[in-house]
């Protein structure tokens, strides 16, 4: 006795809408601009269709910061002013900013906190030693 079994037949979309006359949902708009995230806190860039620009948001997570009153960025973008972009404290203990950068640059950059010592961005695009001291800045690719 010979056995044959029929394999088994695979749905399509088309198929399965015409046997259930659901309807299928369009394809999503792309959005008006590009967002990309290296980590719940980090880097998070958005970039502009129109303009030649990139909106990063630069994050600390709490672990970073602790108990700590200000955090602020400096960088090549604020040429290390250390006041001119405070990070605001968010309810979960992490601070953030979003500063608009020019598009196809790296920018060097690490944060300062309570005035009194440095640190690195975690999920840094890449790092580069500092010309100042044993240390790495990080970097930004936009």
């Amino acid at each position: 006795m010979v056995r044959t079994t029929a394999k088994p037949t695979r749905k399509t979309a088309d198929s399965a809408t015409k046997a259930t006359g659901a309807k299928t949902r369009p394809p999503r708009k792309p959005a008006a601009a590009q967002t990309l995230k290296t980590g719940t806190n980090g880097i998070k860039k958005t970039y502009s269709k129109t303009k030649n620009t990139c909106k990063v948001t630069f994050s600390l997570p709490h672990e970073a910061v602790k108990d700590a009153r200000t955090v602020c960025v400096a960088g090549e973008f604020n040429d290390w002013n250390i006041y001119a972009n405070p990070l605001t404290r968010r309810r979960d203990g992490s601070f953030s900013v979003t500063i608009e950068l020019e598009r196809g640059r790296e920018y060097q950059f690490r944060y300062l906190i309570d005035d009194m010592y440095w640190e690195n961005d975690w999920v840094a695009d890449k790092y580069v030693p500092s010309a100042f001291g044993d240390c790495d800045n990080s970097v930004v690719v936009v």
